[in-house]
């Protein structure tokens, strides 16, 4: 698939195939998806002039947030969504879709995943989610390597590493050589890239064990 860089700054790819949600990144333009939208919230502009749609959409690759500064009556949660014209920007931190006011929204009525089965976080490497430039709602699983401060740690699964940012209480129990298992967000700072946790489940040795009993059953 080839990708054009347009004057204004963003990618657009030249086939007008639907893409995955996953691994979509800033810059790119003339997005077309079909996703299932799983929350909507309304709040008034900073102007108090427009009324500003946010949410989370998903399909079975990726949840993404989105923000439309229009109300579309299109956007309504749990409904299935087919999208064209978008892009993707930054906003808090994440690669955001934006719905503008030459996107297309069409209903569409086809065989798709339910919303609660949409709504499971997924569980990807940290090499995958580097090379995709973040992630929204993933699951990490990896140990800690280096531990300063406890709510300030570097996470590695094997594949890369990343800073690992914990709520104050989250962090009594892990230090350095630790197995957790984390689910949050991953946003790209100064210092690289940072998974900030909503939860954290440190693994036991029962399950580390049979996870290296597995691993070496496939490669010895």
């Amino acid at each position: 698939m080839q990708r054009e860089y347009k004057r204004h700054g963003f990618f657009c790819f030249s086939d007008s195939r639907n893409r995955e949600l996953w691994c979509l990144k800033h810059g790119e333009a003339e997005i077309k998806t079909v996703c299932r939208i799983l929350e909507v919230s309304r709040r008034t502009s900073a102007e108090g002039a427009k009324i500003v749609l946010s949410g989370i959409i998903a399909d079975d690759s990726a949840k993404l947030p989105f923000v439309s500064r229009a109300e579309r009556e299109e956007l309504v949660t749990d409904k299935i969504v087919l999208i064209e014209n978008a892009y993707m920007k930054k906003w808090k931190g994440l690669t955001t879709l934006y719905i503008g006011k030459n996107t297309k929204l069409i209903d569409t009525d086809i065989d798709f995943p339910g919303r609660s089965e949409l709504s499971k976080p997924k569980k990807r490497t940290i090499a995958e989610i580097i090379g995709c430039e973040g992630a929204f709602d993933v699951i990490v699983e990896g140990d800690i390597v280096s531990s300063g401060e406890k709510t300030e740690m570097l996470l590695d699964d094997g594949t890369g590493a990343l800073l690992l940012e914990l709520q104050s209480e989250k962090g009594a129990d892990i230090g350095f050589g630790t197995p957790i298992k984390v689910r949050g967000n991953v946003v790209e700072s100064e210092s690289g890239y940072v998974l900030m946790a909503k939860a954290v489940k440190i693994k036991s040795a029962k399950i580390v064990m049979a996870e290296i009993k597995n691993f070496l059953c496939k490669y010895t």
